[in-house]
């Protein structure tokens, strides 16, 4: 029997706490649940961003802790694709130019969403109903920059497998939103991961104090990783980690045997997985705490996304990272 490809020595289990790390009152929203295999099911990326968009704002509205000012600042001009309602139609009459309210927390933050599109990314352990983790993660950072959009934040896109494969820079429109989804739906997860590497490349190439959203499996060297991180902080970037992962890996919950394989390096490991997961559990347990105390130490923001769990929290890790920056 061929079980399925699972990096042996890159899977790694869920930390008690992790899932559950932030206390931000943005994630003590009124979140109506995900129905999963709807967000599966949905035909497009852009409408599984909408319906978790949506899912979200339902919440954000419900909920007692609003905690976003919506305090008046100033005019800015008409840019297609900005919310019609916010158009001053009495400022339109007197210049007959369109000009839109601007307000408090809506001032020019500059948001990079980062994909992993390395061959470990392609993993489903449930591929006819869940989704495979970099769908997941092209889906959740869709619909955070559809969320950047609304609070009129610019949002640039870094897809990163080898490097720095694609870059798009930021800007604040539907159709730049499309643009990226564009992008992100037509990139193939592929190759050995470089994710260290890339972010160096775009430690390089951004401006300093934004926001970085990294979504990834994190299947990289350590030590790399803790430069790249280190890179981006010195240019006082903001760094968001979303810890993307199937339950499978990390749980190890099958009761598999047989070869198993590195998706990325194609190195073959015949095991039984039931003798195996104690020590599997452990190293995993190791991994997860590592990654987590890499992001903290550089001042992130750290969560895990379990494909078969709701990705809500992202967004609110979002809002709430963005009202510790004004």
């Amino acid at each position: 029997m061929l079980a399925p490809a699972i990096p042996p020595q890159r899977v790694t289990t869920v930390l008690r706490s992790v899932g559950q790390t932030s206390s931000h009152p943005a994630q003590k929203m009124l979140v109506p649940p995900v129905d999963l295999g709807l967000l599966h099911d949905l035909p497009s990326l852009e409408l599984r961003a909408r319906y978790m968009m949506n899912g979200f704002l339902t919440g954000l509205h419900r909920s007692p802790q609003k905690g976003f000012s919506v305090e008046f600042a100033e005019y800015r001009a008409y840019q297609l694709g900005d919310d019609l309602r916010r158009v001053d139609w009495r400022l339109y009459g007197r210049t007959d130019r369109l000009h839109v309210k601007q307000f408090e927390h809506e001032t020019q933050l500059r948001v990079f969403l980062v994909l992993d599109t390395s061959a470990s990314m392609a993993y489903s352990s449930r591929p006819e109903s869940r989704l495979r983790k970099i769908d997941f993660a092209r889906t959740v950072l869709a619909a955070l920059g559809l969320l950047a959009m609304r609070q009129g934040d610019a949002f640039g896109l870094a897809m990163i497998g080898a490097d720095l494969d694609e870059f798009l820079k930021p800007k604040a429109s539907q159709a730049h939103w499309r643009t990226a989804l564009g992008h992100m739906d037509a990139i193939k997860s592929g190759g050995p991961t470089g994710l260290a590497q890339g972010l160096t490349t775009l430690a390089e190439i951004i401006p300093k104090r934004s926001l970085v959203v990294i979504a990834s499996d994190f299947y990289e060297n350590e030590t790399a990783l803790n430069a790249a991180l280190r890179r981006l902080r010195f240019d006082r970037q903001e760094i968001l980690a979303l810890h993307v992962l199937d339950p499978v890996e990390i749980e190890l919950n099958e009761d598999w045997n047989g070869t198993f394989i590195d998706s990325e390096t194609g190195q073959k490991l015949i095991l039984d997985a039931v003798p195996v997961r104690a020590g599997y559990l452990k190293q995993f347990q190791a991994f997860l705490e590592q990654t987590q105390a890499s992001f903290l130490d550089q001042a992130g923001d750290y969560s895990i996304l379990r494909t078969d769990a709701s990705p809500m929290s992202a967004l609110g890790n979002y809002l709430a990272r963005r009202e510790r920056l004004y």
